[in-house]
């Protein structure tokens, strides 16, 4: 019994002992934190004013924002809009509207300069035009009051096989060419024939027999200069040249040739007075243009080919 009671009274001394100890440990950290808590007290002071440092650039600095600013309403007030920009974009366009009005003034410059050439030739021409008019009226009218012409203008295929007589028309002038005299029988040779009336000898007319048969087959380049002072003058107040021209076309035969006109751009009167008086002769004739700048009529006389080519 004692023994146990014994064990029990020094579980109790160990138990007081710890809380002793724990108790005490607890005074000591709290008395560790006043004394560090009064030391610290005394080390912290609040702190002195410090006087403050002066700023050398304010000054600076106020005088570039006030500068900044007056620029600024200036600005404002020189061009609140953009009015320079839009000046000088209107200087831009009147000046470009200048540059081409002076552009359309040059042109007008210079077609009024033509136009005034072109006035002055049409005034010279104008005469010589008025002239050509009223003949032309008058040929016109003189057809209208003629009645009962006779014509003989066959179709190509009717005079096929007839040989072709040329009469070069040029100006007021007829040309025979060839004389046609004894000479029905053999075309070739009368077509390297000149008459002398017409052509100019002198000049040396050209006939470049290629193929020459008298039964047909003829092939002749020839190269014919025409006398300035030769031929039949046509005039419609002369019947001289009818005469002599009815004389040469009464030479021929109306079963064996066809009169081929060759008629220059100028000699439309002397064409129309000469085709009547062979038409009235009774034979038949064709027409063909051509041009005679030289002086030399030039033609080939070849089977199925026209002439004056």
């Amino acid at each position: 019994m004692r023994s146990r009671q014994g064990e029990e009274f020094s579980s109790l001394e160990l138990l007081l002992d710890t809380i002793c100890n724990m108790f005490g440990l607890f005074i000591f950290i709290g008395m560790l934190v006043a004394l560090l808590v009064s030391m610290r007290g005394d080390q912290v002071r609040p702190p002195e004013s410090v006087p403050p440092v002066p700023d050398p650039l304010a000054a600076d600095r106020a005088l570039v924002e006030s500068l900044r600013e007056r620029v600024q309403a200036l600005q404002s007030q020189a061009d609140p809009d953009g009015r320079v920009e839009a000046v000088q974009g209107r200087l831009a366009s009147l000046e470009a509207t200048n540059d081409l009005m002076e552009r359309r003034m040059q042109g007008m410059e210079r077609l009024l300069q033509q136009g005034g050439e072109r006035a002055a030739a049409i005034a010279g021409e104008l005469p010589r035009l008025r002239a050509e008019v009223a003949r032309l009226q008058q040929e016109a009218e003189a057809h209208k009051q003629a009645k009962g012409a006779q014509l003989r203008a066959p179709r190509r295929r009717q005079v096929e096989g007839l040989m072709p007589v040329q009469v070069v028309m040029r100006g007021d002038r007829a040309y025979w060419i060839n004389p046609w005299i004894d000479r029905l029988n053999e075309p070739c040779r009368a077509w390297s024939e000149w008459n002398p009336e017409a052509v100019d000898l002198d000049a040396g007319p050209l006939c470049d027999i290629r193929e020459c048969f008298r039964g047909g087959g003829q092939w002749l380049i020839r190269s014919v200069p025409l006398r300035m002072d030769g031929g039949l003058v046509v005039s419609p107040d002369a019947d001289d040249w009818r005469r002599s021209l009815l004389d040469l076309l009464g030479r021929l035969r109306a079963d064996r040739h066809v009169i081929s006109l060759k008629v220059a751009p100028d000699a439309h009167a002397a064409f129309q007075q000469v085709r009547d008086a062979v038409a009235a002769a009774g034979l038949a004739y064709d027409v063909a243009p051509i041009r005679i700048d030289d002086g030399v009529y030039r033609d080939e006389i070849r089977d199925g080919v026209a002439t004056a080519q």
